[in-house]
């Protein structure tokens, strides 16, 4: 063998080893790499993942699993790599800043919250700058830009990595409006788009500021009362998706949706009630079934027909209706509006909801007349979130479809670029026909325009609405309900309101209904000054 072959010959070996090398680097990077990653965002799955392999010793379920007890180098480079990702912007739906990163001057990134109102929404991030709750922690892998097919590139070449943006749907002026609405009540404010279900504000409260989620004196305080649990304001919970009531005559919109949709009563049926009874409260109705009493205080008429039933709230004819309503249609519309759906689904959003129920087994309402009559009234065992009640609403508006509730508008490269769309559509097409809906509609305006308040509010829009004054037993007092829509044009928006123990919903949750709706159909889009100081460097 010549040099020339001999030189050529190592050339050659060298360009094999180094292709080998290539190869196995680009395939542990691109193929194997998503699924060991030597970087851990979810410790749970984690531990779980090293305990198959061995890595780590089985351990007590109940106690708890966070990064600490993963390999100390998992842990370094976890830190390591986050420590220098440019975690992507949370914006709403004009561009407004939400939550952003802040570089601070040795270096650390700080990330800021503009609008401590939206904390159950857009929630927090862990010290190690992951996401904890809400937005930030669904979204925790596209804000870190770790999804990306070109953060892989840049990891595998020691370039910075830049998380992809998320817009949402939420209105920075309307969500400000509706938590100055609320005030220090507690209790719950949910706004969509009616066509769409499009979340445009979601208020909670008590809540907490997530700014201060790394201050050790600020967390305590948060939990000073919580030994006691009756006496736990428990501010992490989100009332307005999480939270589950009593929803009080509200529900009789889908008692009355159900009873025109399969033609047990029509606008023109009339019912009597029977003769008042007296006690020392006054004059009193009752509907008798299943040897037990539904009372009704809610109307002076002997006889009503169905539209003045629905607007005084009259217990007396509801209780009737559901309790002559054979029991598997009963079951099933509710289901239809998500209530005990049949599997079991919450209300599709992109951050934690409750089901709805319509009762602890809904088989009991087959046999439980009685039960089925305080169900259609809205007492019984019924439990729902303002978000549900939010949704029936919107499903009146969007002739008889419920629309799929979402917070994403979109998702976009650091470029800019495009990457996801808004969610939406349809979350249960045909829930009642739309000659239904019209009817039912027509109603929840007449309640309306019973309503002084509202009547002056909107002299020149369509509104509607059904109030509720849901029992909790004891001597506590009623929640206090208002569910009803407000359209102006192309725009139409649906809104719940709930103010725990708060009385009367005609006279609590109204007002705060009427500020929310004159916001959103005259005001939407409107800058709002940033309450919250943006420290030198912030957007």
């Amino acid at each position: 063998m010549t040099l020339t072959q001999r030189i050529w010959h190592i050339v050659n070996v060298m360009t094999l080893v180094l292709l080998i090398v290539s190869g196995r680097l680009v395939y542990w990077q691109l193929v194997r790499g998503p699924a060991l990653p030597p970087v851990v965002l979810d410790p749970v799955a984690a531990a779980a993942e090293y305990r198959e392999l061995g890595a780590l010793p089985e351990a007590d379920p109940t106690d708890p699993i966070t990064l600490d007890i993963l390999p100390k180098p998992v842990v370094q480079r976890t830190a390591a790599l986050l420590a220098e990702i440019n975690r992507g912007t949370i914006y709403d739906r004009t561009g407004r800043a939400l939550a952003y990163d802040l570089e601070l001057a040795g270096g650390d990134k700080q990330r800021v919250y503009a609008e401590p109102s939206l904390a159950h929404t857009v929630g927090y991030v862990s010290g190690l700058r992951t996401g904890v709750a809400g937005i930030e922690y669904h979204f925790n892998e596209t804000l870190l830009g770790l999804n990306r097919f070109d953060t892989n590139l840049r990891r595998m070449v020691y370039q910075p990595i830049v998380g992809s943006d998320v817009f949402l749907t939420i209105d920075s002026r309307l969500q400000r409006v509706a938590a100055q609405a609320l005030g220090s009540r507690t209790g719950a404010v949910v706004a969509l788009d009616a066509h769409t279900g499009a979340v445009l504000a979601l208020v909670s409260t008590p809540a907490f500021d997530p700014n201060r989620m790394l201050d050790e004196t600020y967390l305590r305080r948060l939990f000073a009362n919580c030994g006691d649990v009756s006496n736990c304001p428990n501010p992490f919970l989100n009332r307005a998706t999480q939270g589950t009531y009593v929803p009080g005559s509200t529900f009789k919109t889908v008692t009355l949706s159900a009873a025109l949709d399969t033609g047990q009563v029509t606008p023109e049926t009339v019912f009597d009630v029977g003769p008042p009874r007296h006690d020392d409260k006054g004059p009193y109705y009752v509907y008798e079934v299943g040897g037990s009493i539904v009372f009704d205080r809610n109307h002076t008429e002997q006889v009503l027909d169905l539209e003045r039933a629905y607007v005084t709230s009259a217990n007396a004819v509801f209780g009737r209706i559901g309790a002559e309503m054979p029991a598997t249609m009963f079951i099933e519309y509710a289901a239809r509006f998500g209530f005990s759906h049949p599997d079991e689904a919450a209300p599709p959003l992109e951050i934690e909801t409750s089901p709805a129920q319509v009762a602890n087994d809904p088989q009991a309402l087959v046999s439980n007349d009685f039960l089925r009559a305080v169900t259609a009234i809205g007492q019984g065992e019924l439990l729902t979130s303002p978000l549900s009640m939010a949704l029936v609403v919107a499903t009146v508006v969007n002739g008889g479809d419920l629309p799929r509730s979402h917070l994403l508008q979109a998702v976009r490269h650091p470029s800019g670029q495009p990457l996801i769309g808004e969610s939406g559509g349809v979350w249960i097409r045909g829930v009642i026909r739309p000659e239904t809906a019209r009817q039912v509609r027509q109603m929840m305006m007449a309640m309306a325009a019973s309503h002084r308040g509202l009547r002056e509010a909107f002299p020149d829009v369509a509104v509607g609405g059904k109030t509720g004054t849901a029992e909790v037993g004891g001597e506590q007092e009623p929640h206090a309900w208002f569910v009803g829509f407000a359209e102006a044009e192309e725009r139409a928006v649906a809104i719940a309101v709930i103010i725990e123990h708060g009385g009367r919903g005609g006279d609590v949750a109204v007002p705060i209904f009427a500020q929310v709706a004159q916001t959103a159909l005259f005001h939407l889009g409107e800058p709002v000054d940033e309450i919250v100081p943006v420290p030198a460097g912030g957007p």
